[in-house]
């Protein structure tokens, strides 16, 4: 799931949440003009952008070019593609991204958030899980009936200080599995598996400590 999510976790990082979650619906929304015949599909995970053909990929480009928007995506990718040239999000990138000597600091970035999104239940992790539900939302793929949590959505801005935030919370995180089945999720998809492999290749890997006391 960490892999799949991080395009949503950079760009909100990059930007902030509100901004952030504007960037991705438009990027979904044009996903979903340029794929018309996959109007049931979210286009949530990475794995999911990188199942369009190679045509719906370059249009998705340059209608994102045309909004002003791609630049801006690209600013807050720019570590996941240079760090990861097989990721299936490199179409949005029409060459190598270059760090230009900045590598350190971007690992650095990068390490950091991969690291917070461990912890399913912080803010921000939770912030980018609300997100991938709200594409969802947004799409039309995700419907909910009226009393249960998930129908208060918007509270999910307040988490964690309110109760009822907590509870649609919970309610995310036990959906999001939805996006990781078909038709949403390629299950031949490779990308989590390559991520971890370019990962060890990239850095050490630490374990953290554990006491039997």
């Amino acid at each position: 799931m960490l892999p799949e999510f991080l395009w949503i976790a950079l760009i909100q990082d990059y930007y902030g949440y509100r901004e952030g979650v504007e960037l991705i619906t438009s990027l979904s929304r044009i996903a979903h003009k340029c794929s018309p015949s996959e109007k049931t599909r979210v286009f949530a995970t990475i794995s999911s952008l990188g199942e369009l053909t190679a045509d719906e990929q370059s249009r998705l480009q340059s209608d994102l070019a045309a909004s002003g928007e791609l630049f801006e995506i690209q600013k807050a990718l720019l570590p996941l593609i240079a760090f990861y040239p097989e990721c299936p999000l490199r179409f949005l990138f029409s060459s190598k991204p270059d760090l230009s000597g900045k590598e350190g600091r971007n690992l650095e970035r990068f390490k950091s958030l991969v690291a917070g999104m461990y912890d399913k239940t912080s803010r921000d992790t939770m912030m980018v899980q609300a997100t991938a539900i709200w594409l969802a939302f947004d799409s039309g793929a995700l419907k909910v009936f009226e009393g249960l949590a998930l129908a208060s959505f918007p509270e999910i801005e307040k988490y964690p200080h309110t109760t009822l935030s907590q509870k649609v919370a919970a309610s995310i995180r036990s959906t999001i599995y939805i996006f990781f089945s078909e038709p949403h999720y390629p299950s031949s998809s490779n990308w989590p598996k390559n991520f971890w492999n370019r990962g060890l290749e990239i850095d050490n890997c630490y374990f953290e400590e554990t006491s039997n006391e």
